[in-house]
């Protein structure tokens, strides 16, 4: 669609007639094959496409209320091998380790639970994911490994978009992006400027080498998706 308007920008200031250059069939169908390559692509990438948005959303929220130093998509290297970490938020009351889940529906789960379950549809349809304060276990221990010094101050916390409904045994430290502000609010203060200023360092300098780190966690993933497959055929 984009490509479809340039041609009728670019025909219209070269003073030609696009209907004489291009027959209007022509045009029609360009337009609705361009629409529908975007609608697939939309497709196939809507995950990745919502996740960032959310991320996005999060880091604005958590910046605002917190005035601290936000990171996105921050590669840990740990004794498990690199970590890949949503959001990072260096701020007075703590560094705070966000896993984001845009998951929607009524999300039901326990601290030690190895599966949380979403129901949707008013309960009529159901799935199952890791719970995502286990997902956040190995980020955590990853940064401990790395900020000895600040292990105390380190929080996870897992933060849901507003559209998904958090049941009643939902541990602590899990919200939704319009809880953030209270709960921020709740937490003593318990890192100086200077704190902040350190931490936010290490992670700069974690960011030069996020190229290479980000190559080695993807090897990872895709070793332990090969393990999988192989306990799956046996």
């Amino acid at each position: 669609m984009v490509g479809g308007i340039s041609l009728i920008i670019i025909t219209l200031a070269s003073g030609k007639n696009i209907f004489e250059t291009f027959p209007l069939t022509q045009i029609l169908w360009t337009f609705v094959a361009l629409l529908g390559l975007l609608v697939l692509l939309g497709y196939i990438f809507q995950n990745k496409i919502v996740g960032y948005i959310g991320e996005r959303h999060t880091a604005s929220i958590i910046r605002s209320a917190s005035r601290g130093i936000i990171f996105r998509d921050v590669y840990v290297d740990g004794s498990h091998g690199v970590q890949q970490i949503d959001l990072l938020a260096v701020t007075h009351k703590g560094i705070l380790v966000v896993e984001k889940k845009t998951w929607i529906g009524l999300v039901v789960g326990g601290a030690y639970d190895k599966q949380w379950r979403i129901f949707v549809n008013r309960g009529k349809q159901k799935y199952s994911k890791k719970n995502p304060h286990h997902q956040n276990y190995g980020h955590v221990q990853a940064l401990v490994e790395n900020l000895p010094k600040w292990k105390n101050q380190i929080i996870s916390l897992v933060i849901f978009g507003n559209n998904a409904k958090l049941g009643n045994n939902i541990p602590e430290n899990t919200i939704n992006d319009r809880d953030f502000r209270k709960y921020y609010r709740s937490l003593p203060t318990i890192l100086e400027q200077r704190d902040i200023e350190c931490i936010a360092q290490f992670i700069e300098n974690l960011n030069e080498q996020k190229k290479e780190l980000k190559k080695r966690h993807q090897k990872k993933i895709k070793g332990m998706r090969r393990g999988k497959s192989k306990n799956f055929l046996f």
